[in-house]
């Protein structure tokens, strides 16, 4: 008997080139993610009203209020837990919410930019009908069939809920002492983008490595980046210094490049801007 084809569904991530020509990769939050956040939020408003509701009803007993004044204030109540007061958390804090900071997740525009009030605003209507009216109904089932996990407050609101890349410190690359005679008169050509790439990624994880692959790891690299540069430098010079010096010189360069280029740009800058005929 032939075994069934599994087909295993998977959120595709998202990408978004910026206007400096930036690719912005924006990893959505899966289904699950998202529910927990809820859960976890709706039991803090839910806790909001119920605080409320017992202060509002504690100021009844003792100075009374009108019946339609009373059934006023207990919708209001409603409304300012579960609509007011997402709305306003996650509009000052950009996105956030209890639920979405404790699950790492937050909102953010489809070009990976900060949400506005609009968008927060946005998001809040549509959540009386798709989350509330329908007991999280419409918003859980579009979540779970939608590419990117969006629901229909997404969709209208122009935003994505994605998972917060973890911050990741490194060390700055600097020139090793051993190899700054040899770098100062080096003359390093256009190294592959997916070389340069594997050697950074290699400095950066290197002490996680164990010692003979490591060895073996520094000695493949610096051996092909050695193609790239003239004179090679002594067969004395550690491979990982060797690799370190050639970034270092690499990232010098593109440095002044790029200091040379605001330049040009201040001053043609500065002669468009200039009064004609001295006036």
């Amino acid at each position: 008997m032939s075994e069934l084809p599994v087909t295993v569904r998977r959120i595709s991530d998202e990408s978004f080139v910026s206007g400096e020509g930036v690719k912005l990769d924006l990893n959505p939050a899966s289904p699950f993610m998202r529910t927990g956040a809820f859960l976890m939020d709706l039991t803090l408003y839910a806790g909001t009203f119920l605080i409320l509701m017992f202060a509002a009803v504690r100021y009844d007993i003792v100075f009374g209020l009108p019946s339609t004044l009373d059934r006023s204030l207990t919708v209001f109540l409603i409304f300012f837990s579960f609509v007011l007061l997402p709305f306003l958390i996650e509009a000052f804090t950009r996105g956030y919410s209890l639920g979405k900071w404790a699950f790492n997740i937050k909102v953010v525009r489809r070009d990976g930019g900060i949400i506005t009030v609009r968008h927060t605003l946005v998001r809040s209507l549509t959540a009386i009908v798709e989350t509330y009216i329908c007991l999280g109904f419409i918003a859980f089932m579009s979540t779970m069939f939608s590419p990117k996990a969006t629901r229909l407050g997404d969709l209208a609101a122009g935003t994505i809920v994605v998972k917060v890349p973890e911050p990741v410190f490194y060390p700055p690359l600097v020139m090793p002492p051993d190899c700054a005679e040899w770098a100062s008169h080096a003359q390093v050509m256009p190294i592959p983008d997916r070389l340069q790439y594997e050697c950074m990624q290699f400095l950066r994880t290197n002490r996680e490595i164990t010692a003979p692959l490591r060895i073996s790891i520094a000695n493949a690299l610096a051996g092909r980046l050695a193609a790239f540069v003239s004179p090679v430098p002594p067969t004395t010079v550690n491979p990982e210094r060797f690799i370190a010096a050639v970034l270092v010189v690499l990232r010098d360069r593109e440095y002044a490049k790029e200091l040379r280029r605001q330049d040009v740009l201040e001053r043609r800058r500065e002669q468009i801007e200039r009064t004609p005929f001295g006036i």
